[in-house]
Parts: C-alpha cells; structure tokens; sequence
C-alpha cells in the first residue's frame, strides 16, 4: 500500500518541477507516453502513480526521485535548476525540451536497483511500528 500523503506530494512536485522547467503539460505527458489527462489527473492527485512512471518522470524532469517525494527537496531542486539556467540565458539560448527529450531522457541518470529499493521502503506505509 502507498501512503495518501506521498501521492499529494507526488503529484504537487511533478506540477511543481514542470512548471519551473517552463514545459507544457501536453509535452511532458508525451514525452512520458501517457496522455495529457492521466498527467492532470497525477498532478491533481486523482490516479496512483506507478514507479516505472515515476522513475520516466524523474528522467524527464531532470530530478532524482527524492525530488519528487520531498517538497523541500523540490524547492532547493528548483533553486540549483534557477541558477542553472539563469547561467545558460548569459551564455548561449539552449533547445527547448521538448524537441529533445527523447534524447536527454536515454542520457539521464540511471536508477540502481537500490535507490528503486529505498523509495519503495519510503512509499510502503508501516504497520504496527
């Protein structure tokens, strides 16, 4: 079983970290090869999200998947990512993620089994402790 709270938090940080990567919402929901509706409704909290989806989601958003469990992960995520970008606008203009996602997505950090491990644990809610 999942914890109701992680899911809100869930959702809340994908719109969150979306909305700071200045993408579409029909373009990261493409990207992630699910509709624009289903990723309304994971925003809004009304679907579970599976963790192949959420490590996919991870990859395009360019986050580890604490980022996406930890609201203040979120934002010190979304200050690094500010800076970064604030450095690449002084410099030269960078594509915009959606015409290179499928690519940067093959080039994104992997999961090691252990880390897919530690979130399951993280997601799983305890009982009788």
């Amino acid at each position: 079983m999942y914890d109701a709270d992680c899911l809100e938090k869930i959702g809340a940080n994908v719109k969150f970290l979306r909305t700071i990567r200045k993408l579409r919402q029909q373009d990261v929901a493409q990207t992630l090869g699910i509709s624009q509706t289903h990723l309304s409704n994971i925003e809004h909290n009304n679907v579970q999200v599976s963790l192949k989806l959420l490590v996919r989601s991870a990859n395009v958003l360019g986050c580890s998947l604490e980022t996406l469990l930890n609201r203040k992960a979120a934002a010190e995520w979304a200050q690094a990512h500010d800076a970064e970008a604030d450095e690449q606008e002084a410099g030269t203009k960078s594509n915009s993620m959606p015409e290179t996602a499928a690519a940067e997505t093959d080039e994104q950090e992997q999961y090691s089994l252990e880390e897919v491990r530690l979130l399951l644990k993280l997601l799983q809610l305890r009982k009788g402790r």
